[in-house]
């Protein structure tokens, strides 16, 4: 309505002389108020809804949509309707600024079209930082290409405006342009600067296959020595606590160097390149008060560190001091096993689950190793001697003898397969805890003379294969042990959850024994595995038993195990013993 009366007043004042240029004058702004209104409106509109989904999946969906609408109607709005309202002339053609409007219907047919939109978020932080490097530039060129094309007229703020909104907005393009070209043109026209990126690659490829500190040492020197024209390459160790750094000559270079880096030491930082005396300095790692630094001298050309040689440089350390630090972490891991395996009683529940976990591994792949051989060999001799019972005449003595020849090797088969059960009982998590038991029960029944009574409830939540596993050894030692010391007539065992804990009770009605001499016969009777594998998963367990009133054992194991820490930080978790 707004737009047909502009026209009509347009018309009215060209043809006739019944409305006077002033009207005309008042209506073209009230025409341009009113547009910028409604632009203001749509901007406004689309805010709320960024804001409102701006942690949503559709985040850069009204993102693109709110910034398409700036870039349409902004050049427009700026440059030929707000001039108006202040009284000022248009700064650009309206034709010029228009054109921009198309914007518009592309982008909308780009949304509607595209499965995947491009990373608006990326480009925003691009903007951002090309606008505010060539604001500065723009503000000085937009000064003096005025002062040359206006001359000595006193232009208006408009005029200014629009010289410096177009070359800002030109040389905003012209920085995106350059990106661009640096990306696809660069690398071809100008090799050697990107053979550090070579460098790089080579260098992760070889650190990946690095087990030693020295190792590490030799990749990164050799690395530097092949790409720099340096004088010195050197190791240096930078005690904090001693105030020593080692090794160190009585060269000046060294002693300076030496006495520089005492002073720093209290600011250094693992990864960061530090400028030295003479030459650089790569901070590759920490041991505790020891700063473990790669000393990199003068250039053999008497020149200066480029930036791209320094920012290499500092890659270089970034790598360098992941390695280290991942080096240092797994000797300490390797130190800290070693000192809980040389203790006689280790009690620490994670090398416990560790060396169990690592036993289990060995016991399936022996059960894999007896059944794919032994067992398949066994059954291939038994079916031949089978096959040669039938298939020739055999006197009545040696068919006895046979005889007992193949039922001899049922029973080697038959015992081959009792021990790959035990040593990996089949589909054991794929059971779960109350059926694994209920299996061993089974098994055990028929070559024992007692019987077994189990009570159990259904689990609400299923335990890990390890616990299963763990508890399946644990019933499976208890009941070997009754078999060869307890006498007992009747055993029962009890298993439930209870408030994020596993309840496991044995009780026989065997000779029992002394508590006070359990300890004693801990190793023969296999108890001590069992008390070693409840500690391993962080569980408790104890003891009841005097002489004639049978063995009473009592466990509880929780559910969900906590994470320790060592002095050095490193995680016992069960990523340890996967």
């Amino acid at each position: 309505m707004i737009v047909g009366l502009v026209e009509v007043a347009s018309l009215l004042y060209i043809w006739t002389n019944i409305s006077s240029i002033r009207i005309y004058t008042y209506i073209q702004m009230a025409y341009s108020c009113v547009v910028l209104l409604g632009n203001l409106v749509c901007v406004y509109k689309l805010i709320l809804k960024f804001i409102r989904h701006r942690h949503t999946k559709l985040h850069s969906l009204f993102t693109i949509t709110l910034i398409s609408h700036l870039v349409a109607f902004t050049p427009f709005a700026t440059m030929n309707l707000l001039p108006p309202v202040f009284g000022e002339k248009q700064i650009l053609p309206a034709a010029f600024t228009a054109l921009f409007l198309f914007v518009l219907p592309i982008v909308y047919f780009y949304l509607s079209t595209s499965n995947q939109l491009f990373d608006i978020d990326f480009i925003l932080t691009r903007f951002k930082y090309y606008t505010a490097l060539a604001l500065l530039p723009s503000f000085i060129v937009a000064i003096m290409v005025g002062i040359v094309i206006l001359g000595e007229r006193s232009p208006s703020w408009s005029a200014w405006f629009g010289i410096f909104f177009v070359i800002y907005i030109g040389m905003t393009l012209f920085l995106y342009a350059k990106e661009q070209i640096d990306q696809r043109f660069r690398p071809k026209l100008f090799k050697a600067m990107y053979s550090y990126q070579d460098s790089l690659d080579r260098f992760s490829r070889k650190i990946a296959r690095v087990m030693k500190q020295s190792d590490l040492e030799a990749v990164l020197k050799q690395e530097i020595a092949e790409l720099l024209p340096v004088n010195r390459i050197t190791f240096l160790v930078v005690d904090q606590s001693e105030n020593t750094v080692f090794p160190m000559g009585e060269h000046p270079e060294e002693l300076i160097t030496a006495e520089f880096l005492l002073g720093t030491v209290n600011a250094l930082q693992v990864g960061e390149l530090i400028e030295l005396p003479y030459g650089l300095g790569l901070v590759i790692g920490r041991q505790r008060t020891r700063y473990h630094i790669l000393w990199i001298g003068l250039k053999t050309n008497h020149t200066r560190y480029n930036s791209d040689e320094l920012r290499w440089l500092k890659t270089m350390s970034n790598y360098s001091s992941i390695v280290f630090e991942n080096l240092y972490l797994i000797e300490g891991l390797i130190e800290d096993l070693e000192s809980e395996v040389r203790k006689e009683h280790s009690t620490s529940p994670w090398v416990l689950r560790l060396l169990f976990c690592l036993s289990e591994n060995e016991r399936r792949k022996l059960a894999a190793d007896l059944h794919d051989s032994a067992l398949q060999d066994q059954l291939l001799w038994y079916r031949k001697l089978e096959a040669v019972m039938m298939d020739h005449p055999i006197s009545q003595k040696l068919g006895s003898e046979l005889e007992d020849i193949k039922e001899g090797l049922l029973d080697v088969i038959h015992q081959i397969r009792e021990t790959c059960n035990e040593l990996r009982p089949p589909l054991l998590k794929e059971m779960g805890v109350v059926e694994a038991v209920e299996s061993i029960i089974e098994h055990t029944q028929m070559r024992v003379n007692f019987a077994v009574d189990f009570h159990a409830k259904p689990f609400s939540r299923e335990l890990n294969e390890e616990q299963i596993t763990a508890i399946y050894r644990i019933v499976q030692e208890l009941l070997r042990n009754a078999d060869k010391h307890s006498q007992a007539k009747l055993i029962t065992l009890e298993l439930e959850q209870r408030k994020g804990t596993v309840y496991f009770r044995y009780q026989d009605d065997g000779i029992g024994m002394d508590v006070n001499q359990m300890i004693a016969s801990f190793e023969h009777m296999g108890l001590s595995g069992i008390k070693e594998r409840v500690t391993g998963l962080e569980g408790d367990i104890s003891f009841h038993s005097e002489p004639g009133s049978g063995l009473e054992v009592v466990i509880l194991l929780p559910e969900i195990m906590t994470t320790g820490r060592t002095e050095r930080g490193i995680l016992r978790d069960s990523y340890l013993i996967s």
